[in-house]
């Protein structure tokens, strides 16, 4: 009994590893084949449908994780920052020097710093890759269990 349960789990984690294995590939082919080949034959303008074939293995969401993840996300919103700057002074308008030039600011908005901004990015694509991983482990832990109850 003992032996056939610790066989079963063997399966399992066969085909998580296999799954992390073939994740590691399809990221190397991306980035050192797939990339590479699509930039060099159209000189850097890539078309929309490039991002298909990544997007459909998922590889692609890590790589676009700066659109995905929220802007300042774990981030307070402590700097202030103008967004509809005029030249000339107004009464409805907040006085606002920017670029040496002296103004007023109609609408503020707070953003985060830029190092807690990048800490939220780095968050977001590491994140994104652990998620990544996780789904090809558990698609092949989900092979290995499939192959474990037909023997």
């Amino acid at each position: 009994m003992v032996k056939k349960r610790s066989k079963s789990k063997k399966y399992v984690l066969r085909g998580g590893l296999i799954g992390l294995f073939v994740c590691l590939v399809l990221f190397v082919f991306y980035m050192f084949l797939y990339f590479p080949i699509i930039e060099n034959g159209y000189r850097g303008v890539m078309s929309g449908w490039v991002l298909v074939i990544p997007l459909v293995t998922g590889h692609a969401f890590p790589l676009l994780s700066h659109f995905i993840v929220p802007y300042g996300f774990f981030c307070k919103l402590t700097k202030p920052e103008c967004v509809n700057w005029v030249a000339d002074k107004d009464l409805h308008c907040v006085p606002w020097t920017m670029e040496g030039v002296e103004g007023c600011c109609r609408e503020k908005v707070m953003t985060p710093t830029s190092a807690c901004d990048q800490m939220s990015e780095r968050i977001g694509f590491w994140g994104l890759t652990i998620i990544l991983f996780g789904i090809y482990f558990m698609i092949g832990a989900g092979i290995g269990l499939i192959k474990q109850k037909r023997r």
